[in-house]
């Protein structure tokens, strides 16, 4: 087993498998009326910022951002440790958001770790890789008026909400997967159990992401944050409940699934009850007729039965009644 390498806190040591990922920065600006963008950091305090850091490599390059935006050194820390909880923290003036994300990217599963750091008048957010899932954001930092026109707090509220949004697709998509699999089991009973705990490790793999995520938006609700307009509470509450239902869906779809694994396992049962029930069946035909045949096999010197000239013939006969009628009986009984 590999020792885990210790480092002394407030050290910025990317913890991820992406080491060959180049960081790469894009930095938009923006107010009602204007929209900036630029493949590199450009410092600038007179519009609204979004900084997007792509690859956590460059260690150097990510300090200017957080000399610039006074970014306390545990919570670089906690960007460059990628196996963080899911929490978001928050003080009078920044909201710092560690976050794991699933999304389907063409009928795949992918993964993501990032890190949302907010203050007055920008959005910082950190990613392992380049997150494709966002791609849709760029468009509404054009277009969409109300979000240009009011502070970065709106701006969090997107990203926070596609993301939602990614997991309710990834849910659907893992439904439609189960409603197949309780279709397998119902009509043709057949079941492929690897692909069905892959799906199992799936969903929890997605509770995992959204129950935390639920408790700490309603607790950054709570706290009315100065930070977050109360323009902006609207949209906060209406996450919450998006949330709230994903997570009830979710508790839903994990039910049903312990209900196709215990459906799973009376039909298996059932199967092996049904298969017992036909072997005993023959066996107990079988009884009497071994009982007849070693009885008029015995090795007599005096056996007059057997000078009779159709004995074989009556002895075929009667085993044949004889199964006949058990047959008969055990099917009177409804024991197949």
């Amino acid at each position: 087993m590999a020792k885990i390498p210790y480092f002394k806190p407030k050290t910025m040591v990317y913890t991820g498998k992406y080491n060959e990922q180049k960081t790469q920065i894009k930095h938009y600006q923006y107010d009602q009326d204007h929209f900036f963008e630029f493949d590199e950091f450009t410092p600038q305090n007179i519009y609204h910022n979004y900084i997007q850091v792509c690859g956590l490599t460059d260690v150097d390059t990510i300090k200017k951002i957080q000399a610039e935006y006074h970014i306390e050194p545990f919570i670089m820390e906690d960007i460059f440790n990628v196996n963080q909880r899911i929490k978001i923290d928050y003080q009078d003036t920044y909201i710092f958001a560690t976050l794991h994300n699933r999304y389907m990217d063409k009928d795949t599963i992918k993964a993501d770790y990032l890190s949302v750091y907010v203050t007055d008048n920008a959005v910082i957010s950190f990613h392992e890789t380049e997150p494709t899932y966002l791609n849709e954001l760029i468009p509404l930092l054009k277009e969409y008026q109300d979000l240009k026109s009011q502070g970065p707090d709106l701006l969090f509220y997107h990203i926070l909400d596609i993301i939602t949004d990614a997991h309710i697709e990834l849910l659907d998509h893992l439904d439609n997967k189960m409603t197949t699999f309780e279709e397998n089991v119902l009509e043709s009973q057949q079941f492929e159990q690897s692909a069905f705990y892959l799906l199992r490790k799936r969903m929890l793999q997605l509770h995992s992401i959204i129950s935390p995520m639920y408790e700490q938006v309603e607790k950054m609700i709570q706290r009315k944050l100065s930070i977050i307009a109360d323009s902006s509470m609207n949209y906060f509450d209406d996450l919450k409940d998006h949330l709230k239902r994903l997570d009830s869906k979710l508790f839903q779809s994990r039910d049903m699934m312990r209900q196709l694994l215990d459906l799973h396992m009376n039909n298996q049962s059932t199967k092996m009850n049904r298969i017992m029930s036909t072997l005993t069946l023959f066996s107990a035909i079988f009884i009497p007729l071994t009982f007849l045949t070693g009885f008029f096999g015995m090795n007599f010197h005096y056996f007059q039965a057997l000078d009779f000239p159709y004995a074989i013939a009556v002895f075929v006969v009667g085993c044949i009644v004889i199964a006949g009628g058990m047959l008969l009986f055990f099917k009177k009984r409804h024991w197949f």
